[in-house]
């Protein structure tokens, strides 16, 4: 019980193993409509606070999932939470209900807690009522068999009368434990599963569907964009130029000069917009269903090569969406790991933003297909620099088991595309905006050039000219900054060499994090951690750099 003024509160807490159904049944109990039910380990990367929609005095609290023998943040998380309260709800999945509770066991210390068990994916198995019976007479606790996914309405009601109910407390031990039934549940054999358990088919497939997750959404995106944007420029681009001519210089320098926040900041909706809905939706739809755990199952192999486990490919997908998600995510990773984890992240995860920009540039100069290289060079030198700075070593195998292959819940995809798209319209666009007018006000006030004198070293190293200088600039603090050398309708990338365009992007992409993710890490890791990722990340961006212009220039010359 927690004191809050006057009244007494009631916090049950919600624990289990990961995946195995906790958010869904908090979204349930509270009636958030948060779609965080998404079939994916680690989903769950704090600790979601909610009031049950029967009794507001009755507070919830859903842990992120556990693993055992496991040292991750999520995990001390969620022991650290479950041990100051007295009210626990054990969420195992019903095939696994034994050796899950056993696990639990282990881990909580549930003696003498009021305890309900539920028991989540009913689909897939759902005892006779003679099992029922006994199992609950067993564990002398209520017991609540349904699917997390789609509770019926008698399901939510024994799980109300469990939780107003008479105290039944955790009497049990492993001893005990040992009697409940051994289900023995074969695994789907599902083709899809079959093969990505093969030890050569599967990485392999597993990296194909990675490519489609990205590849299929991108191409639609740049499409789309590219008739997008020669409409605009017909309908809305050159009326608002006419119809602004006569505004004072300094206005029109704001609007619709060369980093105009109107003109720029159109180029950055048209092609930036598609790439964050696509991808977004792609993504969400790889968590609802499962795949993306078993893709980075399949994949763990190769993974810890480069220090990596299948587990941190997570966090490094979800970068492709956003890095500061991605950052928060890797809690889920393990000590050992995690700060490879983040440098794989700041690196080599391409944000939809950074996607949307780089596929804006090449666009504009007319040289689409450069992006297909260049996201294959960012992964892969991003890869290269996390198993030379990052040399920590793999941690111990963790008990978990793969999610279930599952239908897509549109409701949770929804809502997740609705926070993203949320987050591009109130948050990116408008700091984009903001860069466009800054870049705007430097460039008025001649500041610009000065900011090009400062890196000019650099670029004449690279036989770089110097007006690519404020997209590498206003990259640091945002990756979409770069579409600022869309000026001028793209004249300024039309005139470089193809390598020149190439290397100009690839340099501004990886030079540093934006600052957003910088800050994220800060806040995760501490100030010398995120300074340290900016430092090794300058090094590796000059010299791979260095080293691609001296490949590119002798191969085009």
């Amino acid at each position: 019980m927690n004191v809050e003024g006057s009244s007494v509160k009631t916090v049950i807490s919600l624990a289990g193993l990961e995946s195995v159904g906790k958010s869904a049944l908090f979204r349930h109990l509270t009636g958030h409509q948060t779609g965080i039910e998404t079939n994916v380990k680690g989903s769950t990367v704090v600790l979601s606070r909610g009031e049950w929609q029967r009794d507001s005095s009755v507070k919830v609290v859903d842990t992120p999932g556990m693993r055992s023998k496991d040292d991750s943040l999520t995990t001390q998380m969620a022991l650290d939470e479950t041990k100051s309260l007295e009210e626990i709800i054990l969420v195992v999945k019903a095939p696994h209900l034994k050796n899950e509770l056993l696990l639990l066991e282990d881990q909580l210390d549930l003696r003498g807690k009021k305890v309900i068990v539920v028991a989540t994916h009913k689909d897939r198995y759902d005892p006779c009522d003679e099992e029922k019976l006994f199992i609950k007479e067993l564990l002398n606790v209520p017991v609540i068999w349904c699917n997390t996914r789609s509770m019926n309405q008698a399901e939510q009601e024994d799980l109300g009368e469990a939780i107003r109910g008479p105290s039944s407390r955790w009497e049990l031990n492993r001893h005990i434990l040992s009697f409940l039934p051994d289900l023995n549940e074969e695994r789907s054999t599902k083709w899809l599963e079959q093969i990505l358990f093969k030890n050569i088919a599967g990485p392999l497939l597993a990296l194909f569907l990675v490519i489609c997750m990205f590849g299929v959404p991108v191409f639609i995106s740049y499409s789309f964009s590219n008739y997008l944007q020669s409409v605009s420029e017909k309908l809305f681009v050159e009326p608002l130029n006419q119809n602004l001519m006569n505004l004072p210089e300094f206005i029109q320098e704001l609007l619709i000069g060369n980093y105009g926040a109107l003109t720029l900041g159109l180029y950055s909706f048209i092609w930036a917009f598609p790439v964050v809905f696509l991808v977004g939706f792609s993504v969400a739809i790889t968590e609802e269903t499962g795949l993306q755990e078993h893709i980075t199952h399949a994949l763990n192999p190769w993974l810890m090569k480069i220090g990596l486990t299948g587990r941190d490919l997570i966090p490094v997908i979800t970068g492709f969406g956003c890095n500061v998600i991605a950052v928060m995510q890797s809690r889920s990773c393990s000590s050992c790991t995690r700060s490879n984890c983040i440098s794989m992240i700041s690196f080599g995860s391409a944000c939809s933003y950074q996607i949307g920009a780089s596929l804006s540039l090449f666009g504009s100069a007319g040289q689409p297909l450069l992006f297909l290289p260049y996201i294959f060079v960012l992964f892969i030198v991003g890869a290269i620099h996390t198993r030379v700075w990052e040399k920590s070593s793999l941690p111990l195998n963790t008990v978990s088991s793969l999610p279930y292959l599952q239908p897509v819940t549109w409701r949770g995809t929804v809502f997740r595309l609705k926070g993203i798209l949320k987050q591009f319209i109130a948050q990116a666009m408008p700091i984009f905006i903001t860069i466009c007018l800054t870049a705007s006000v430097l460039n008025y006030l001649e500041i610009m050039k000065g900011l090009a004198y400062l890196i000019s070293p650099l670029l004449t190293l690279l036989s770089l000219p110097a007006d690519v200088a404020p997209g590498v600039i206003f990259s640091i603090f945002r990756k979409d900054g770069m579409m600022v050398l869309n000026e001028g309708e793209g004249s300024l990338l039309q005139n470089l060499e193809i390598w020149q365009l190439f290397i100009t992007v690839y340099l501004a992409s990886t030079l540093s994090s934006c600052l957003v993710t910088l800050f994220s890490i800060y806040k995760e890791m501490g100030g010398t951690h995120a300074f340290k990722v900016l430092g090794k990340q300058m090094i590796t961006s000059i010299i791979s750099t260095f080293l691609l212009t001296m490949i590119l220039t002798a191969f085009f010359k």
